[in-house]
């Protein structure tokens, strides 16, 4: 048997049955977490197994609700199980994983307490770093802004469900990062974590009800935003950042 003192590192775990679990079974939930993430350089393994699963809750590319068990993301980032368990731990302490029983865990479940909860404190945080953005408003900050909307808008109208996602980010976080508060940021990111997978549910629900000159327009509050920023108007930024974040919660509340 091959020794791994050399490497330093457990060689990477294979996704195999276990006793009483079908094959195909265990290879359909495998190949799912292929789809959702990708391999990792072994250079920076824990920290890139971190980020992978991190934009892959925040894209929604994992599903609420979705269970993940530790052998079947190895195999994916073809890797050892110990960076994962580290990245499963902090995504976990971070309330964007639940842990469950036999060394497994998943997407929480989307409910109506869950949404309430991250609605509020989305528009109570990123409301105020939008404000204090508000006051360090520069030409570079404005075209980064107009750029991101502008890729946006074209992801959407494409019905480019990941791309969307990506640049939505993008907007938000050149936005808040002029806030000047790191602590801030951290608190956001980790909000996107956890409501990623729903806001994905939100804009595949809107993409399927609508034309897509239709889906562009979930751009426009974007532009109000830009529009606010030029004016120097701090509560008008508030607002139309509020109404940005709030329409997806609102899609996701709705009964038809």
């Amino acid at each position: 048997m091959p020794s791994t003192r050399s490497t330093g590192r457990a060689q990477p775990a294979a996704a195999r049955p276990k006793r009483g679990q079908p094959e195909h079974v265990l290879s359909d939930r495998a190949s799912a977490v292929r789809r959702a993430v990708a391999p990792v350089a072994r250079d920076t393994v824990q920290d890139r197994v971190y980020a992978e699963l991190g934009d892959a809750l925040i894209c929604g590319r994992l599903q609420p609700g979705q269970p993940l068990t530790i052998r079947d993301l190895a195999a994916a980032f073809d890797t050892s199980v110990m960076p994962v368990r580290e990245a499963l731990r902090r995504l976990i302490a971070e309330k964007a994983l639940e842990g469950q029983a036999q060394r497994s865990v998943r997407v929480p479940a989307m409910t109506p307490e869950r949404l309430v909860d991250l609605r509020r404190t989305r528009l109570l945080v990123e409301g105020h770093a939008a404000e204090l953005a508000a006051a360090h408003v520069t030409p570079a900050l404005l075209a980064a802004l107009t750029a991101a909307d502008a890729a946006y808008i074209a992801a959407a109208e494409a019905g480019d469900a990941d791309a969307e996602l990506l640049c939505n980010q993008r907007f938000h976080f050149t936005l808040y990062e002029a806030s000047g508060s790191p602590s801030l940021l951290a608190i956001i990111r980790s909000l996107w974590l956890q409501s990623g997978p729903y806001i994905r549910t939100a804009v595949e629900r809107h993409s399927d009800r609508h034309k897509p000159s239709q889906r562009g327009a979930r751009g426009g509050f974007h532009t109000r935003i830009v529009t606010a920023l030029r004016k120097g108007d701090v509560a008008a930024v508030r607002r139309a950042l509020e109404a940005d974040l709030g329409w997806a919660f609102d899609l996701l509340d709705s009964r038809d």
